[in-house]
């Protein structure tokens, strides 16, 4: 029975439907719009207390095949390990976004929070890792309103003996409140630690826009460093 255990996950078979819906999602018959981005980011890790990270974070993404700025950000992160399963999160992020109004560039500014909820597990070499999150995001513009979403997250890291590169898979889904899903997003990524500095983290994403009339579906390209204080 214990090697059927993997198959048993709820994890598991929240990617295979993942992956069944992307398919479906991919075989629709929907013009749609395509783009190449590339994501960057900078951040400091600091452990105050056992069991509290905080980070901080800078990230620069460049949209129209990564040709153009789409916007940049500064993150606040805090999340809290309640037990070996169990972890609560939040953060702030003030956005600056670069758009044309009368085809001249502009910068419009919004303000983002969001909470979550994580529960984690392992089996075997796997760990299977499931996020609830609330978002709100706020523009500086008063013509626009709030854009509110539930954000539903699985998440698999598999550690492979005597190797650094441990795979890591996820997908997600995003509902927007008093609305429909709008967003569904699979990344592929693989991280490596250096010790007693940081960690370095390299991703491909795909997002797929949800119920619109012309969506628009999203290669993105990551590469991500966080710097470890040690005080």
């Amino acid at each position: 029975m214990t090697k059927y255990k993997f198959f048993c996950c709820p994890g598991y078979y929240c990617l295979v439907l993942g992956l069944l819906f992307a398919s479906n999602i991919l075989a629709q018959e929907i013009k749609t719009v395509q783009d190449f981005e590339t994501w960057s980011s900078v951040g400091l890790q600091y452990k105050p207390i056992d069991r509290l990270n905080i980070e901080l974070e800078e990230q620069v993404r460049l949209k129209n095949n990564s040709q153009t700025l789409d916007e940049y950000f500064t993150q606040l992160s805090l999340s809290y390990e309640l037990s070996n399963h169990f972890e609560l999160s939040g953060a702030y992020r003030w956005i600056t976004m670069s758009k044309k109004e009368d085809g001249v560039s502009v910068n419009e500014s919004a303000n983002r929070y969001h909470l979550g909820v994580v529960y984690k597990h392992d089996i075997k070499r796997a760990t299977f890792a499931y996020r609830l999150r609330y978002q709100n995001k706020s523009f500086s513009d008063s013509d626009s309103s709030n854009k509110q979403f539930v954000r539903f997250k699985t998440r698999v890291k598999y550690n492979i003996k005597n190797w650094k590169l441990d795979p890591i898979a996820s997908a997600e889904l995003f509902r927007e409140i008093g609305g429909e899903f709008r967003n569904f997003r699979m990344t592929l990524a693989t991280d490596y630690r250096i010790k007693n500095i940081g960690k370095i983290k390299v991703f491909y994403r795909f997002i797929k826009e949800l119920n619109q009339s012309n969506p628009k579906s999203t290669s993105i390209v990551g590469l991500s460093f966080i710097h470890k204080l040690n005080f």
